[in-house]
């Protein structure tokens, strides 16, 4: 099919889109989680004063479009690098900070949700064995959190893939980019979008199914160990 072929001819480009698409949304999503874990889990527990300077961040990221982050990212902070400390990150770098701020902020939400939901009497009978807070919170708290937080995580880390696709906007070279160059070249805008657009749908699809595989098998795990 002449379509297929037109995006062949341009396979290194592609290649390109699709390596800068997926390992960007994938650090943006190991980062954010394993620091929204965190983040949570001071939310969750730690003196209100501790608490206050995450939940400004929690808020204003949760609160601004990721498209304006992604510009905050790339130009302000670049500007703020480069005047103290005489150096900027490049676009691919500024990407991933930006999606991982966000990332970082939507994690952090569900894990609090997901720790707030355990009974604090389970904290106190881990203490009354002689447990410390951290041998709790590993041991206890986060295993029961973690059942919990896959079903929106899932979700949380499809809107990563689909959040990727504004970061042609600062010229980082990623699918939507990629189709945008295609039909400039060959037109047939429409052909091309739906076909970049069937791609999008099946990662997130097999990220989906995947991620439901995982919550079946920690909910395995989990009664198991009961």
């Amino acid at each position: 099919m002449i379509y297929f072929q037109n995006i062949y001819n341009l396979r290194d480009n592609v290649i390109t889109g699709f390596l800068n698409t997926f390992s960007i949304a994938l650090i943006a999503i190991i980062l954010g989680t394993l620091i929204g874990i965190i983040f949570g889990m001071v939310l969750t527990y730690a003196k209100k004063p501790v608490q206050w300077p995450i939940r400004i961040y929690v808020d204003i990221m949760r609160g601004l479009p990721v498209l304006v982050t992604v510009f905050v990212v790339y130009y302000f902070l670049n500007s703020v690098l480069n005047m103290l400390f005489g150096f900027q990150m490049d676009a691919n770098t500024s990407g991933a900070v930006a999606l991982t701020l966000f990332s970082a902020a939507q994690m952090t939400e569900l894990t609090r949700g997901a720790l707030q939901s355990i009974p604090a009497g389970q904290i106190e009978a881990g203490r009354a064995i002689g447990l410390t807070f951290p041998q709790i919170f590993v041991k206890i708290l986060l295993p029961q959190a973690v059942v919990q937080m896959i079903p929106p995580w899932i979700n949380s880390a499809t809107e990563m893939i689909k959040a990727s696709t504004l970061l042609g906007m600062i010229g980082i070279v990623d699918l939507l980019l990629v189709t945008r160059q295609i039909v400039a070249k060959y037109n047939d805008a429409l052909v091309y979008y739906v076909i970049i657009g069937c791609f999008y749908f099946i990662l997130n699809t097999l990220i989906e199914f995947f991620g439901k595989r995982l919550s079946k098998r920690v909910n395995y795990l989990e009664k198991a160990a009961r």
